[in-house]
């Protein structure tokens, strides 16, 4: 009670020494938690790709640009690699078709876009991190599912107000919603998952050239051999490589398991070193390594935060610890003389500091919550949360400021506890 009575007889000042804590520690909630965010979406990709050894076509990337594509011949080949236990084709596109106002896409979005997954159903591939997802509602596609049913991602569901049961269109199709996933921060809530075989008749109506392709060797199909037999050199070699096109070629993406006691790298290897001319084989751990580099920086940012708040905080409590400690010698003076020791003194002014320190870290961090609760309210329903708050860091937020106000009134709490009981009685 002698703490909180000597901050209110100096109120403006203890109160201007807040406001600033509160500053620092309302940035370093809103930086750290987006920061939680950022991480936890990491984390989850982290996972999902040091599960599986993901292959790309030449020229590709993880992220699907390029239009390169994987023959299924070329899969059923790594497939047989030693060491690799089975591999799975994908599609991936876009879940909307492409604004005409915005072609290129180029509006911004938090986290992953809202994507189709297509899953090819019949491979025994499981990723080795991530062999299921937790349902909401509903189940997850399984083998035998029809190619109308769908399982949606949590952001997806929210968004568009599906449920399952739900008939939806997608890109003019027509599907049936059996499960959506439980929220997981990361990926998987923007995604749709559906069966490969309409995912890749989506892909070719979305991509002019395979449609193109698909429609000349459908076209060619329907020529007999005889017919084909008559017809000039030039015209029999234009329908022969048109009769050539599979749809099952058209595979933006795979993932290869490895089995049990074999290493990912060395399999990776393995079929770098067959197929380095046709694939892009991205390993688990050079993903992994490359996936912890990206996040150094953006760490490294709230660490910035972190040291300004200590600094700024700092600095104002130690300001107001001395002007106090200089206003109340004469005080600490006859305190000393009836019996006061000098660690009670110290104990005294620290615990002060400590004080003015939790209470800006308290409101600084009830601002900060509450900034971005607003905010991720704002923007849920775009899918686009971009703070995650966390009882845990919340209370790493409140120690700090008391940290900061403990060690910055040491300095000011000892020069008082040094002083003569005489010569602080005399110096007013």
């Amino acid at each position: 009670m002698e703490i909180l009575r000597n901050m209110w007889r100096r109120k403006f000042r203890t109160f201007l020494t807040i406001f600033g804590i509160v500053i620092g520690m309302f940035a370093f909630t809103v930086m750290g938690s987006m920061a939680l965010k950022f991480n936890k979406m990491i984390d989850g990709g982290k996972r999902f790709i040091t599960g599986q050894i993901s292959i790309m076509p030449k020229g590709g990337s993880y992220m699907g640009s390029g239009g390169g594509m994987l023959p299924v011949d070329t899969l059923n080949k790594i497939a047989q690699i030693e060491g690799v236990d089975a591999v799975a084709a994908g599609i991936e596109l876009s879940l909307e078709e492409p604004d005409p106002d915005d072609p290129t896409g180029s509006s911004i979005s938090f986290g992953t876009p809202p994507t189709i997954e297509g899953t090819d159903l019949n491979s025994n591939h499981k990723n080795r991190n991530w062999l299921t997802l937790d349902m909401k509602d509903g189940r997850m596609l399984e083998k035998g599912d029809s190619d109308d049913k769908i399982v949606i991602g949590y952001t997806i569901a929210l968004d568009k107000k599906w449920h399952v049961s739900d008939k939806v269109k997608i890109r003019g199709r027509e599907f049936e919603v059996i499960g959506i996933i439980d929220k997981t921060m990361t990926g998987p809530d923007s995604y749709v998952f559906m069966p490969i075989t309409p995912a890749r008749e989506l892909f070719i109506e979305a991509n002019p050239f395979l449609k193109s392709l698909k429609e000349q060797s459908d076209n060619a199909a329907k020529i007999s051999d005889r017919a084909l037999a008559a017809m000039p050199t030039q015209t029999r070699e234009q329908i022969l490589q048109a009769k050539s096109f599979k749809v099952e070629d058209v595979n933006t993406m795979a993932a290869a398991s490895w089995k049990d006691g074999e290493d990912s790298e060395t399999v990776s290897n393995r079929i770098k070193d067959q197929f380095k001319d046709e694939v892009l084989v991205l390993s688990p751990v050079k993903m992994g390594e490359e996936i912890d580099k990206a996040t150094v920086i953006f760490n490294a940012i709230i660490l910035g935060v972190a040291i300004i708040a200590l600094v700024v905080g700092g600095f104002s409590i130690i300001n107001t610890m001395v002007m106090s400690i200089s206003e109340r010698t004469k005080e600490i003076g006859i305190k000393k003389a009836m019996g006061a020791s000098s660690w009670s003194i110290a104990r005294e002014y620290s615990l002060e500091a400590g004080i003015i320190g939790l209470l800006g870290g308290g409101i600084g961090m009830g601002l900060g919550v509450l900034t971005a609760i607003l905010l991720n309210n704002k923007m849920a329903s775009k899918g686009a949360e971009i703070f995650l708050i966390q009882s845990n860091f919340l209370i790493v937020v409140i120690v700090f400021s008391f940290i900061i106000g403990i060690i910055a009134g040491i300095i000011p709490a000892f020069r008082a506890a040094r002083m003569k009981a005489v010569d602080a009685i005399r110096e007013l």
